[in-house]
């Protein structure tokens, strides 16, 4: 009996300096932030992704990369920051589809002990850990004053924006109809709105259609731009009607260098994602964050997207 008894303890002794386990030398927790976005087929998104991915990579972190497949599925993107704080992840970096319907989901991640950033589009809820995005008032305003001036400040203007309710996109639409009104000589059209680049080009045919004068063009958001180009192209008019746009994707980008888009208004969604992720960190570590922060906007022109601090902009995880 003793024998045995000496056996098994020699056995246990070897099993715990081979294999150590328990609290204290347990496997640490690997880092895991979950990015809610506000549509997981666009493109601007993944600028997002590659910035919070470039942060992570330097704690040795991951990224969960989720969101509805559209911007009007509002349920889907609270059932998405839902299933984040039942995974229970370190972080979360959420785009919020909807300023109200987002709190609830926000609040009850921030009360399981869940940092939370916004990104891009803010939440009607001081709560949060911070927010992280473009003064899109300012951006609006800067596009409309460039189109007007590309078409010399007189003509028939038409808004191409996502449907109504996404916070970031109704802020830009609502500064750039208050500058168009301050001309006199500039006729805005009805704002005609739709979720992907299909609607976008059916849009531009109707404007077209109705207004064969048609002089300028600000669309609101990447898709509405690539699919208003394209209903242009269709008709020969692409470079012809002057065309102002909200981000800078690959397509809008190659637009840019035909000549077939005036202007770019560009945001900067990976320092938004790299920066979201900071905060998130240091809220962890118990660290003050700044509550609010809007990074630059930089208008990008055919005679300017080849200095060295644009490249930048447009290409930032290069």
């Amino acid at each position: 009996m003793k024998k045995t008894l000496l056996s098994v303890l020699a056995l246990v002794l070897v099993f715990a300096i081979t294999c150590p386990i328990g609290v204290s030398a347990a496997k640490k927790k690997d880092l895991v932030v979950g990015l809610v976005v506000m549509s997981t087929s666009s493109e601007y998104w993944l600028g997002v992704k590659a910035g919070a991915e470039a942060a992570l990579a330097k704690v040795g972190g991951k990224l969960i990369y989720t969101g509805p497949k559209t911007t009007n599925d509002v349920a889907e993107q609270v059932a998405a920051v839902e299933n984040l704080i039942i995974r229970r992840v370190d972080g979360i970096l959420l785009t919020p589809l909807d300023s109200d319907a987002l709190v609830a989901p926000s609040k009850q991640a921030v009360r399981a002990g869940i940092p939370l950033v916004s990104i891009d589009a803010n939440l009607n809820w001081d709560g949060k850990t911070s927010y992280v995005g473009t003064d899109n008032r300012e951006g609006g305003r800067i596009a409309m004053e460039l189109l007007i001036k590309a078409i010399g400040g007189e003509g028939k203007v038409a808004i191409l924006n996502c449907p109504a309710g996404v916070p970031s996109n109704d802020i830009r639409g609502e500064a750039a109809v208050e500058v168009a009104k301050k001309y006199p000589k500039v006729e805005l059209l009805e704002i005609q709105r739709g979720e992907d680049q299909a609607a976008a080009m059916a849009n531009m045919e109707r404007i077209l259609n109705a207004n064969p004068d048609l002089k300028g063009v600000f669309a609101a958001f990447d898709r509405a731009a690539i699919g208003g180009i394209q209903a242009l192209r269709n008709r020969g008019l692409a470079g012809k009607i002057k065309v102002v746009a909200y981000d800078a994707s690959p397509e809008e980008i190659e637009a840019l260098e035909k000549g077939e888009i005036h202007g770019l208004v560009v945001q900067q969604p990976y320092l938004m994602g790299y920066r979201g992720v900071e905060y998130l960190l240091a809220a962890r570590e118990g660290k003050e964050v700044p509550k609010d922060v809007f990074v630059p906007i930089t208008v990008v022109t055919k005679e300017n997207m080849n200095e060295a601090e644009v490249q930048k902009v447009l290409y930032p995880a290069k």
